[in-house]
Parts: structure tokens; sequence; C-alpha cells
């Protein structure tokens, strides 16, 4: 909805998220395919953004206070810096000289956040004349490439938008380069910051509008003359994101049912300012209704739910920039999931420390074609039942070679190891393959560990014995093999297998392994040790 308004209007603009570390890595992944662009503060954020898919030339470094690192790294990547100060400026114009580099930068301008106070942040209109005009007239380095408006991030309604950029047209009319952008840091008014639970939420398409009618008024051609970028991520998460509860406790308050949980989020805006409808656990699967039952200020509601001791809700309208402050976020850190095409993943797994996007699971989807019957998929808990079914089945036959079918109980440890499996995969510390034959997870196939120095990955594999006799495995390696020395990533595969097991031993052979030789008693299995044979492919690629 957002960006079908945001087209009818502007054929020259783009909506930018910040990137936190209590954003969800996923959540901004599918942003960044969509051509966004992301706010980072720090040149950490920025390499984060790029892992997570988001070009250099769509990452804006904007922050009160940038370390020379920060302003070093952008200037190498070329990316967007919003300066903030004159002596912001002249640092960022010394290192521009040091690397010889014409530079573009956009200047962030102050705003009113009280009837006749300009906030500290920012340029006002007589800095820029008296201070930063001269820089950029005497630089040989740096140049505007135009201006970030900032307005306010908790806003009720559109209607400061609109007198913000009121207040500055002239100003930027006047010294705006050709082709320069425009940014508001606003974010959208959205249900969150309502206090008033009757107000309406402004619809994307009336702002843009409004906005549009501004510029057209004052000159027709701003609109297509300037980049505009709009900052909206609460209006992206507000209708996207919910809180899962269990109620410890309830008491009756002020002739209401006051309801304990260890969320403890009363002084957090998104449940204090606003009413939030309460998603009951057995009613989910269906799209939540504006009308549904609603929870007020949460620890003091104004309707009775009838919430017993244990029983499981949800509340809508969580953003993570609220939940980061709750005491399960900050204590617990707990995992959290995602609804993605009718399966439910998790998009952050659970951490000792406090969990930040290193830890999120980005689920970009990879495939290695094998033939028309063999696929290679990147692992998934989507999998778990059908993989864990085959361990379980597969137990005794697995256990006389590997020693880790013992350690494998239930379905969800099958669910958590492909969790890791895939962050490990994301990371290339590891690669690790589904397989499906005929559509059917029969097994898995990885490399192990890879010493990306000296280019070497260590394979391991196992498969459904029902599955065995159809050469899928050989198939399959050979696949991978192919794929990785073609991508130049290894050059020498090996695959380590007990002596007293014939058929990985005719696996690595048939695949044109090499035996290059037998490491005497070097696995522990079962109370014995194991000779083990060590088989390598080289490649000519490489």
């Amino acid at each position: 909805m957002l960006i079908l308004a945001k087209k009818k209007y502007f054929t020259n603009a783009n909506i930018a998220i910040p990137l936190q570390s209590c954003a969800f890595g996923f959540f901004c992944r599918l942003l960044a395919e969509e051509g966004l662009s992301v706010k980072v503060f720090s040149a950490d954020e920025f390499w984060l953004a790029s892992a997570i898919g988001f070009s250099d030339k769509l990452i804006i470094l904007s922050a009160p206070f940038k370390t020379t690192k920060d302003l070093s790294f952008a200037l190498e990547k070329n990316a967007s810096i919003h300066v903030d100060s004159v002596n912001e400026l002249c640092k960022l114009g010394t290192l521009a000289a040091s690397k010889s580099k014409r530079y573009g930068v956009g200047i962030s301008l102050s705003h009113l956040y009280r009837e006749d106070k300009y906030s500290r942040f920012g340029v006002s209109k007589e800095e820029y004349i008296r201070d930063i005009l001269p820089l950029f007239s005497r630089s040989e380095h740096l140049y505007l490439k135009g201006f970030h408006l900032n307005v306010s991030s908790y806003l009720k309604n559109p209607k400061k938008i609109m007198e913000t950029l009121n207040d500055w047209l002239p100003f930027l009319v006047e010294h705006m380069p050709p082709s320069g952008y425009l940014e508001f840091n606003s974010n959208f008014p959205v249900g969150s910051f309502l206090f008033d639970s009757e107000l309406e939420i402004c619809n994307p398409e009336i702002l843009f509008c409004s906005i549009y009618d501004m510029l057209s008024k004052y000159n027709p051609n701003l609109s297509e003359r300037w980049k505009l970028i709009f900052e909206l991520d609460y209006c992206l998460g507000e209708k996207n994101s919910y809180a899962v509860e269990r109620v410890d406790n309830y008491k009756s308050y002020d002739n209401a049912q006051a309801i304990q949980s260890d969320l403890c989020i009363t002084q957090t805006r998104f449940t204090h300012n606003r009413n939030h409808s309460l998603i009951w656990e057995d009613t989910f699967d269906k799209k939540p209704n504006q009308n549904e039952k609603i929870l007020t200020n949460f620890l003091h509601p104004q309707v009775y739910y009838n919430l017993k001791a244990d029983q499981i809700f949800l509340i809508r309208g969580c953003h993570p920039d609220d939940m980061q402050a709750t005491n399960k976020w900050t204590c617990r850190k707990p995992p959290v999931y995602v609804w993605l095409k009718g399966s439910l993943l998790t998009a952050r797994m659970p951490s000792s420390i406090l969990a930040n996007i290193s830890r999120d699971l980005l689920h970009k989807e990879e495939y290695l074609y094998v033939d028309d019957n063999i696929r290679l998929e990147t692992p998934s808990r989507k999998f778990a039942s059908a993989l864990y079914e085959a361990i379980d089945f597969n137990r005794e036959y697995f256990s006389a070679f590997m020693a880790w079918p013992r350690f494998v109980t239930d379905e969800n440890d099958t669910a958590n190891f492909l969790d890791s499996c895939f962050l490990a995969h994301q990371k290339d510390e590891e690669k690790t393959y589904v397989i499906l034959f005929n559509e059917n997870p029969i097994g898995l196939l990885s490399f192990n560990s890879i010493d990306s120095g000296n280019k070497t990955g260590y394979i391991g594999y196992w498969l459904d014995r029902r599955a065995q006799g159809n050469g899928v495995i050989t198939r399959a390696i050979k696949a991978l093999v192919e794929h990785y020395s073609s991508l130049r990533i290894i050059k020498r595969f090996v695959i380590k297998c007990s002596v007293a097991n014939p058929k990985s031993n005719a696996v690595a052979k048939r695949c044109g392994f090499v035996l290059e030789g037998t490491l005497r008693q070097a696995e522990y299995l079962n109370g014995i040790f194991h000779d083990q044979n060590i088989y390598s492919w080289i490649s000519s690629d490489t």
C-alpha cells in the first residue's frame, strides 16, 4: 500500500527504514528486495546492511555522532552521508582530500520541536548560510547533494510534517542542487502514537498527496526534479508484528482485570498510548479484524477478558524499537518467528547474550539443481518433521557410523539443528543442504567445515536408507563439487569415512575422489577407535 501510494504521486521517490540492532534481518531482507533505502548509524551497521542485501548506493549513514571510521567507510563505499555540523563537514572534507576524491553530501536540517525553539541536532538556516555554504564554495572535494529534513519520530497526525516542510520550502528551493534529494525523517503517523483510539489513522495516500500538492503549488516541477526519500518504518511494522505473552497472574484493579506478565512494558508507548487488538492464540490463523477486543494500557486494561493463568495471547502492532525495552527481551532473549509462505520459521534464534541482527536468519532461498528428480535446498525447520522421521527410522543404522543420532530425541531437536545450520550457512562458516528426492526430504549434504584460507571443504552427508540405491548421493555430491568449484570458492574437496563403512568409501570413489591415505584410530565411536580413509578431489578451476 505504501509503495503503491508513493508511486501514484512521485516518480522519483523511495522509502527508507532505519537499521537497528533490534531490527529483524529477515524483515529488512524483504525490504531490500523491494529496493527500499536503509539508514545506518555506524560502519558496523553499514556492513550489516550490505550483508542483508541493500546495495551501497541505497545505504545512508545518518547519525548525530559519526566516528572517523564511520565517515571513512562510507566514503570508500560512495554511500550517502548526512552531515549534522560544520565540524563534521570539515572532518569529511579532510578525509575526502586524503583519498583525492570528490564527494557529494547531504546536510541535516534542524527542526522546530517546540513552537519557537529549534532542535540542537542538525543545521539551522543561519548556520548553513554563514558556515556551510562558504565551506562548499572553497572545497575541491565536497559538494552539496541534498538535504535531510527531520520532523519528529512520534507523530499523532501529518500536520507537523506539512508545517515543517512549509517552513523550510523557500530555503530548500533556493539552495537545493539540480537533481538533489530531500529525505523526510519523520515516520508516518501510525496507531502506536495515537493517544485517542477514536482518532483516524492517516492513510499513506493522504500524506503523499498533501506533500505533492504543497510542492506543486510552490513549483509544479519540484516533485519530479527532486528525489524524495520517506522514512516510514513504523508504518511498515504496525500491522505485521505481534508480542506473544503468557499470563503469569491477574488481579482485579479498578473494576477491571489487571494482567500480570514479564513483559513489563507499561511505559512503552505502543501499549501505554494506544489501544491494541488482543488476538487469541487459537484464532491467529485468521486475518485480524480491526474491531476485535481491545487491551488498553496493558497492565491496567479497561476491558475484562477473563484471561486465565498460563493462557497465551498476542498483542498486535509491536515494533522492535519498542520490544527491545521489555524485560523479556533484555533478560530472556527469546526467539522471534515469522510466518512465511505457509510455514512458521525462525527469524531470530534465542541467545545467551542480547540478541542482535548477527543471529538473524535471513531466509534467502538457495537451490542447487541436480537433475529432474534431485534438488538441494538450504536448511529450514519446515523440513524438520520429515527429516526427524528419517533419523528415527534409521537410528540404529546411522549410529553404527555416526555419533550424533543418539542426541536427536525429538522433532524439535532437528528443527533447532536446522536453524543452526542455516545460520552457519548464511555466515559461510559451513554449507548445509537438504536433499530433496522427488520433492521429499531424504537427507543432508554439507560442508561440515570450510577452511577458507586454504580453500578446502570437508564434505559430510547422510541419506535415508529407503532412498539408497538410486544414485542420489553420488549425483548430489558431484553437483555440489561442480558448483563450488565453478565459483572458485573451494579447490580441495575432502571426504572422511570410516574404513569399516564400505558404502561411504564406494560413494567417494564413484564421485572421482582419490584415496590420499588412512588415519589410524582417528575416530572414536561407540567405545571403539576406528581408522579413517581420507579422499580428496582437486579442482582445476581454482
